[in-house]
């Protein structure tokens, strides 16, 4: 937005400009009337334009408010619009319709006859554009209604029209409520009770618009709760319609809305009552709240006897596999009602019940157990229960076993089981042979791989291949480029995405030497900001494409010769020498790039490597590839060039992995993390509270600390620096970024840290931060204590809400033990100190590490030893939810037979615990005295 002192204040031409902006409609169609035949639509542009500053008179804050000479009028809309029906075309009435339409039908059809305009036409055209409008963004629905409710169109019937009104709330102007719509157009209450029928968008559904309804007159929910107060609907009504809503199982957030509306319905007894069915038929939903809201509803309506047992018992069987346990326990006690109030129902009460022992929470198999105890069992319900004893936690066993009448075998609980499966030796070796890349040297397959990687961009392997093969190939021959016209085809329309559009510049220009714009304004970024994810693969593909004009037939220094970005060292110099040899001179960012990829040396291998470096022709790339493999005679000047520095910073991180370079930091000092010295990170939570509603919260912040880039760096090394790194919002971009620097991730890790670990309770769907957990899962990537912010990653993503991200760290945490490059202190520590920090919660940890043991029976003993080390988090204020913690370390130590260490059982025996805290602390207590007697 223009400041407002660069802003001209309007000064009105001509008398149609001058009666618009008093707002005098008659001496402004005066003015028309005035006019030769071609007058009117010559004044099309200078209405537009004032239409547009009077549109944004009404921003907060505005500039044009001054130069229109305050906010636009509803007698200055009304001049505009009358004078635009003669002007401009219909449409033009959706663009300037105001905070509403001053225009009545009337004089719009009357505006029609005087100018010799087709009403009829006129009206078909507003319509058809206003509908065509709201197909098209549904945002735009404002316009619209105002449409309507001046009577200008009728009411659009589509779901386009039903999803706008959902955003209406949102799209109204500032300060102006609901209300004044409904006043202005009574037939939009019954409108807007197609919006239950209606699921609405992503960003346009009644959840999306409530949740970011700063006004709570605005909020759906009032307003249907008004129109009750009003007349327009009855609660009956809006109940049914409800409930009709929720039976179609939309997706959870969504369906949340309906749930929560009828929690505000609050509906009594006797008016749920004749909707008895639906309500037990809501027990199958597949949504965890429509579950709940309908075992409410059911413990109210059996109170009342609306309901019988019979009908109940047999609701609730599929709430007995649901993995929420507040609704299993909810259906224990519903069936206990029932059973209280008729008791010849006890045996099928106790068939139905039996189902929840598959439900891991040791606490909710104990309760099941009980009543199973009390109400009896038939034998059909016995053989049944019979083959729950293998899947049972280990304490509830006993108890099991005594109620089947076989307590002797039962009661001992067996050892786990170890995995088939050998234990890993370590991280795998990068060059590893299965790891390697081959190249594209077919065209078919060439064709083939570029339509594959531009709509499944995340495969970074198969990316590199492509991009290798187009600048090895460039140009390319006029078969190929026919061959490619699809591909090509298709990759013109993926220019606004972030890789595929990178890999489309590339691919065109060496189709058709076209140099496409980036989405970038400005790729090169310079001063020292932080390098963002998409600007290392923007730079990448500018340099590839002033490569592929040369037509060298080489491969791009920087390409991949392994997976996850590795570059076998010997291939690096192969290609240098190829380049040497053609007189080719790769650009200072294809060497860096280059040089930030090798696989760093071991053992004897590095000799014979550090040898043939020695061959090739000197040059300061040579100097700082042989200083990366370890040769330790070659001369550092101290005042070497931007180009130079660097080269041998970059050299620094291959040479010295996770640490410092001594020489180059003799030779010019520090250049700031991840150059010559290696980017270290430290971590603090920062508490701090609001209130809302006289209620006061506490929120925990992750604050992650490297040393700061140093003033002098080279911007040649600011552009490919790591540490510090801006994230993105693209899985894709961020895959790729994890490929700048694959031997050390630590940067990369502290940026998934810092993005994960401050939206742990999923306040922001970020689907893209799978993309920093994906690297854990890789065979070559080390989780230890030399990479501190790998294990600090996979701490916090365990304690994640995310199903589908926490999972990933579950698989992460299982593949990195049993490949055995997990470093289990490193990972007891860094728990420990997150949940003495309150950011992380003790019942999430126990959830991922129970999950990690079921997949696994080899995690039993480090998850074992993790427990033990995150009991000591806060010995003097425990978290509330230790408990979570503690009966998994019971059922691991009773399925294994371990014992506790002395300093555990000493812990457990000071800590000061809630009810359940207490008493799984004195089962764990009098194992250790059982072990010790």
């Amino acid at each position: 937005m223009r400041n407002a002192e660069e802003l001209p204040v309007l000064v009105p031409a001509g008398a149609l400009e001058q009666a618009v902006h008093r707002g005098d409609f008659e001496a402004a169609i005066a003015a028309l009337q005035a006019m030769p035949a071609a007058g009117p639509k010559a004044c099309a542009e200078s209405l537009e334009k004032m239409g547009q500053i009077m549109r944004s008179s009404h921003w907060q804050g505005s500039p044009y408010a001054r130069q229109w000479g305050g906010e636009a009028q509803a007698a200055q809309y009304r001049a505009l619009q009358g004078a635009m029906v003669v002007c401009m075309g219909p449409e033009a009435l959706l663009d300037h319709a105001g905070p509403q339409v001053a225009l009545d039908p009337e004089t719009a059809a009357a505006l029609c006859k005087r100018f010799g305009i087709d009403a009829a036409g006129w009206r078909a055209a507003l319509q058809k554009a206003a509908e065509a409008t709201l197909r098209t963004f549904v945002a735009h629905i404002l316009p619209v209604q105002n449409l309507v409710a001046a009577g200008l169109i009728d009411r659009p019937q589509g779901d386009d029209y039903a999803i706008g009104l959902m955003a209406l709330p949102r799209a109204s102007y500032r300060s102006a409520t609901m209300d004044r719509h409904f006043d202005r157009d009574p037939g939009l209450y019954q409108a807007v009770l197609r919006l239950f029928d209606v699921e609405g968008t992503s960003e346009h559904n009644l959840s999306a618009v409530d949740k970011y309804n700063h006004s709570p007159e605005n909020s759906w929910s009032h307003i249907f709760i008004e129109g009750v107060a009003r007349g327009e609907f009855t609660r009956e009504q809006l109940l049914e319609r409800a409930l009709g809503t929720l039976e179609k199982d939309w997706p959870q957030f969504r369906a949340g809305w309906f749930s929560r509306f009828h929690e505000t319905l609050a509906p009594s007894a006797s008016e749920m009552a004749p909707l008895a069915a639906r309500y037990l038929g809501l027990c199958q939903s597949r949504i965890p709240p429509t579950v709940a809201l309908a075992l409410g509803a059911l413990k109210t309506l059996h109170a009342a006897k609306h309901i019988d047992g019979a009908s109940l018992l047999g609701a609730l069987r599929p709430v007995f596999y649901a993995s929420a346990k507040s609704q299993v326990d909810a259906a224990l006690k519903l069936v206990e009602a029932v059973v209280k109030r008729e008791p010849a129902l006890a045996h099928e009460a106790s068939a139905l019940a039996l189902h929840g022992l598959v439900h891991e929470a040791a606490e909710l198999q104990k309760k099941i157990i009980e009543r199973l105890d009390a109400w009896g069992m038939d034998d059909a319900a016995r053989g049944e229960l019979a083959a729950h004893i293998g899947s049972v936690a280990t304490v509830n066993r006993p108890a099991l076993g005594a109620l089947l009448g076989d307590a002797s075998d039962a009661a001992a609980p067996a050892p786990a089981t170890a995995g088939s499966l050998p234990m890993g030796s370590g991280p795998m070796d990068p060059l590893d042979a299965g790891r390697a890349l081959a190249p594209v040297t077919d065209p078919a397959e060439l064709t083939e791989r570029l339509a594959f990687v531009l709509e499944n961009p995340n495969d970074t392997d198969e990316l590199e291949r492509v991009v290798e093969a187009l600048v090895r190939m460039a140009p390319l021959p006029e078969a190929l480029v026919k061959q490619c016209a699809p591909v090509v085809k298709r990759a013109r329309k993926l220019l606004r995405s972030e890789v595929p559009s990178r890999l489309a510049r590339l691919l065109v220009f060496v189709a058709s030497a076209e140099r496409l714009p980036d989405l970038r304004d400005n790729p090169h970024r310079s001063g020292l900001q932080k390098p963002q994810a998409d600007e290392f693969l923007a730079l990448r593909v500018d340099d590839l494409i002033n490569q592929a004009a040369q037509g060298w037939g080489l491969a791009p220094l920087a390409s991949a010769t392994h997976a996850r970005g590795f570059i076998d060292p010997a291939v690096f110099i192969e290609r240098i020498a190829a380049y040497q040899g053609r007189g080719a001179q790769p650009c200072l960012g294809e060497q860096v790039r280059g040089m930030l990829r090798l696989a760093p040396p071991q053992g004897q291998g590095a000799a014979i490597l550090r040898e043939k470096a020695r061959q090739l022709a000197d040059a300061p790339l040579v100097r700082a590839l042989r200083h990366a493999l370890g040769e330790d005679g070659v001369a550092i000047s101290a005042k070497a060039d931007e180009a130079q520095q660097a080269l041998f910073a970059t050299a620094a991180r291959i040479r010295h992995p996770g640490g410092d370079d001594s020489r180059v930091l003799d030779a010019w000092g520090d250049l700031g993390p991840d150059g010559a010295s290696a980017a270290r990170y430290t971590w603090s939570v920062n508490a701090r509270s609001s209130t809302y509603e006289g209620k006061t919260y506490i929120h925990h912040d992750l604050q992650l600390a490297s040393a700061a880039v140093h003033p002098d760096t080279p911007h040649a090394l600011v552009a490919v620096r790591r540490a510090g790194m801006d994230g993105a919002h693209d899985e894709a971009l961020l895959r790729h970024a994890a490929t700048v620097l694959p031997s050390s991730l630590e940067s990369f890790f502290a940026d998934g840290c810092r993005q994960i670990g401050n939206n742990l309770d999923w306040w922001e769907a970020q689907w893209q931060n799978r993309a920093y957990l994906m690297p854990l899962l890789d065979p070559t990537v080390p989780v230890t204590a030399s990479q501190p912010m790998a294990v600090l990653l996979l701490a916090l993503a365990l304690a994640g809400k995310e199903p589908g991200q926490t999972a990933l760290a579950v698989d992460a945490l299982v593949q990195s033990f049993t490949e055995g490059r997990l470093d289990v202190p490193a990972l007891g520590a860094q728990l420990r100190a997150l949940l003495a920090s309150s950011l992380t919660m003790a019942k999430r940890h126990g959830k991922s590490l129970e999950a990690a043991v079921r997949a696994d029976t080899r995690l039993a003993a480090p998850v074992f030893d993790l427990l033990c080390d995150m009991l000591a988090a806060d010995a003097g204020n425990p978290p509330k939810d230790l408990a979570a913690l503690m009966e998994l370390l019971l059922e691991i130590a009773l399925s294994s037979q371990r014992t506790l260490p002395a300093p555990t059982l000493e812990l457990l025996a000071g800590l000061e615990l809630g009810g359940k805290g207490r008493a799984v602390r004195k089962s764990l207590l009098a194992l250790g005295a059982g072990a010790r007697g």
